[in-house]
């Protein structure tokens, strides 16, 4: 049962010849291009039995023969997919089922009445280019070409990507090279697969926000393990919104990705000894969280400050402040979307990836256990600090201490899975209350620069007055959330630390 690994972009046509000459192609090359037609028919039931199994069936026709893949769940990060995979030799174009002999696959595939109501759902008819190639000492990459058609009944949908898949040696290779090609052809990093593609017309997926998930440690990781594990998750949950965030309407993708970004960059700051140097990179992730920064600060104003105030207060020149808003917010949607289909984006997405696997991978005189222990308290002792004086606090220094309390979140979520569920959860539970209370007081401070900002050079009078309204509105919300931090924070307070 091999695992494949193989990185997928896209291309556009026009940039196909320049990809064929690339100068790193012709000089890792290591034999001569082969050029042929593969017929790929994808076989499920009527109510896709398999892609409820995470499983994809297809019978491929190559060179004069006929070859059966058996496709596992898998997982795409930065565009590497990874799944299981069976492949074998069949006389016939249809599927032998006396060829899937693995244990794991017979009892989905033993069943007659599955076998029974199997049939072609969808076809890629492609002309594929391989090439082999040898970049780097040790290492053996197959760098294919498909130019073609997905065809699903009478609908096709052209089929023009490349794909990079390790024959030998280290993942991280395959980021370097194609970072090499992105250096002077457009690429975009691709995480659907063609038999995602072809299952999308049956079953259409509309784009949800993905939530950050739990992280999987163990007390015998290494901290540069733990690290890598924790890094590739918040990349998972930032790609994860991705399409959301471009093809969808819904304001939380935007919201997930910031955090998404802010996990990340809280995980670089806490493993910093123990990882290559990265500065060059937090500056692009900062320069994506601006971005991303200035949408969702108009998607809070327009979906949760001002439809309050409005149910308040008639008053024309809150119709006017949401019209301004509203502009505002399409034009920085647009940003945000922009900058995703951006060749910084895909670079930076690249980057990260050489980045996460060059870290060294050996033992480390700190376990993680300790790591952890320290990490934790350091950050708890930072934010007990903060929490003496929240009634005294300008808004710049409550500002600081939510950054440090996100902060300590981040990190007890990063090592939680260490320690019993039933110490973790009143600690984490009481923390994120917390923290969304001290949400709420910030969105009122970025109501106050946002409105500055909305209101333009000649806002007239009615436009003119929305300040001091909202001002006071403001006002009064901030007395009441400083009461409920208050309780939020005695409640955190009297909960013991789950590391100690």
């Amino acid at each position: 049962m091999p695992n494949e690994v193989e990185l997928k972009l896209r291309i556009r046509a026009a940039d196909v010849s320049r990809l064929r000459h690339h100068p790193a192609v012709r000089q890792a090359l290591t034999g001569k291009p082969i050029t042929r037609r593969l017929t790929s028919i994808y076989y499920d039931t009527p109510a896709l039995a398999l892609l409820d199994t995470d499983l994809s069936l297809r019978v491929r026709r190559m060179s004069g023969g006929w070859f059966q893949a058996v496709k596992g769940a898998g997982h795409s990060l930065a565009g590497l997919h990874q799944r299981m995979e069976w492949e074998d030799i069949i006389a016939h174009g249809e599927p032998d089922f006396s060829k899937i002999t693995d244990p794991a696959l017979t009892q989905v595939f033993d069943d007659p009445d599955l076998r029974a109501a199997l049939r072609p759902i969808f076809t890629t008819d492609v002309r594929r280019t391989e090439w082999q190639l040898a970049p780097a000492e040790g290492s053996q990459i197959e760098m294919a070409l498909d130019l073609g058609d997905l065809i699903v009944d009478d609908k096709r949908e052209p089929i023009c990507e490349v794909e990079l898949e390790l024959k030998a040696g280290e993942p991280v290779r395959l980021f370097e090279f194609a970072l090499t090609l992105l250096d002077d052809i457009p690429l975009w990093i691709e995480n659907v697969s063609k038999a995602q593609r072809g299952y999308a017309h049956y079953r259409p997926q509309p784009a949800q926000a993905r939530r950050a998930r739990d992280v999987s440690l163990y007390r015998k990781m290494t901290v540069v393990e733990a690290c890598r594990t924790i890094l590739w998750e918040c990349l998972a949950h930032l790609q994860g919104n991705h399409d959301v965030v471009v093809f969808g309407n819904d304001a939380e993708g935007v919201h997930q990705m910031r955090v998404a970004l802010r996990r990340m960059r809280s995980a670089m700051a806490i493993f910093a000894e123990h990882m290559p140097p990265a500065d060059d990179l937090r500056a692009e992730l900062k320069w994506l969280a601006a971005t991303l920064g200035e949408a969702r600060d108009l998607d809070v104003f327009l979906q949760a400050t001002l439809p309050p105030i409005r149910q308040q207060l008639a008053h024309p020149g809150l119709e006017k402040l949401e019209k301004n808003a509203c502009r505002a917010q399409q034009g920085a949607h647009e940003a945000v979307s922009a900058a995703l289909d951006s060749q910084r984006y895909q670079r930076l997405l690249l980057r990260l990836g050489i980045w996460m696997e060059q870290a060294p991978a050996g033992k480390h005189a700190t376990t993680l256990d300790a790591f952890a222990r320290a990490t934790l308290q350091k950050r708890h002792r930072r934010l007990r600090k903060h929490g003496k004086r929240w009634h005294e606090m300008s808004g710049e220094e409550r500002h600081a201490a939510r950054i440090a309390a996100k902060k300590l979140r981040y990190a007890a979520e990063f090592f939680a899975s260490l320690y019993p569920t039933e110490q973790t959860r009143p600690y984490l539970r009481r923390l994120a209350r917390m923290l969304d209370t001290l949400g709420e007081l910030n969105d009122m401070a970025v109501t106050d620069r946002l409105i500055a900002r909305l209101m333009g050079s000649r806002p007239g009078k009615a436009l003119g007055e929305v300040p001091l309204i909202v001002k006071g509105w403001n006002a009064l919300s901030t007395q009441r959330q400083l009461k409920k931090l208050k309780a939020d924070w005695n409640r955190l307070s009297d909960t013991r630390p789950f590391w100690e």
